[in-house]
């Protein structure tokens, strides 16, 4: 289990980063709608395998969703910044054609061959247990890249995030750190749907985020609680797996960040702490 915690503590940590800017930008559904299109990707990596029976496709399947995903979505990022649809339109129709696709390649396997299609529940729920040394450095690796990214174009982030109208009048490219987040959210994704799965994989990005914004406003204290709650959550769902096996690792991160958001809400009703109503600087 020590690659796949690592990995998990990693990757939670670079979505706690991100998830400031997703729950400020209200991009909560874009990941949603990234996120289920893999399994369009899946769906696609079937669909090849009932054309060209009988050959082997070892990492057909993990290509197909990356590739889905990226596409999707960058095509999602277009749509929102150019606004020749409605942001939400977009990622709806993105959603759901995947998911049909996925389901109907997924039918049309099970007809075919009698059985599930390889990685089918994985796919959906996240399967860390027999992560491989190489994939969890993999993983480390990119979420360190993520985390370097940030740090590195922070400013501009930040300023187009809050205000991407006078980001743009200040020569910042605003277009280009839309598609460049857009990216990293990407990235993100398709590493969290093998811990946490593609249906849950999306609460990585908004809870550590929502969390932080009811503890305080002031930018360096939520990045430290956002972390903090990512990392202390991923480690509690691993953990809670590791004594008892029965409990699936990626439901048990997200309950874990979800607990950690339902006692930081009720300690902002309690007045144990109230953040600023500025604006966070």
């Amino acid at each position: 289990m020590l690659p796949g915690f690592l990995a998990s503590i990693a990757l939670s940590i670079a979505c706690a980063a991100l998830s400031v800017f997703v729950v400020s930008r209200r991009w909560a559904f874009i990941g949603e709608g990234i996120s289920h299109s893999g399994f369009g990707g899946a769906g696609t990596a079937w669909m090849i395998i009932l054309l060209f029976p009988g050959r082997s496709w070892p990492m057909l399947p993990e290509i197909c969703v990356i590739v889905f995903c990226v596409l999707t979505g960058l095509a999602i990022g277009f749509m929102s910044n150019h606004k020749r649809t409605n942001a939400d339109a977009a990622i709806g129709i993105f959603m759901v054609a995947s998911l049909a696709w996925g389901f109907l390649a997924a039918d049309l396997y099970r007809s075919k061959f009698g059985a599930q299609p390889r990685g089918f529940a994985d796919f959906l729920f996240g399967q860390m247990t027999e992560m491989s040394v190489s994939y969890a450095g993999s993983v480390i690796m990119l979420s360190a890249a993520v985390l370097l990214v940030l740090v590195a174009l922070g400013k501009e982030i930040l300023y187009c995030s809050f205000d991407p109208e006078m980001a743009r009048a200040s020569g910042i490219r605003a277009g280009l750190i839309h598609y460049l987040l857009m990216l990293l959210v990407t990235v993100t994704i398709v590493l969290g749907i093998r811990i946490a799965g593609s249906v849950l994989v999306t609460a990585l990005l908004v809870l550590p985020g929502a969390t932080a914004l009811l503890v305080s406003q002031r930018l360096k204290t939520v990045f430290i609680v956002a972390l903090s709650t990512a990392a202390v959550g991923a480690a509690g769902g691993v953990l809670a797996h590791i004594y008892h096996h029965a409990v699936p690792v990626g439901p048990a991160i997200v309950l874990a960040m979800f607990g950690e958001f339902v006692a930081c809400y009720s300690g902002s009703r309690v007045k144990i702490w109230r953040p600023s109503s500025s604006p966070a600087t």
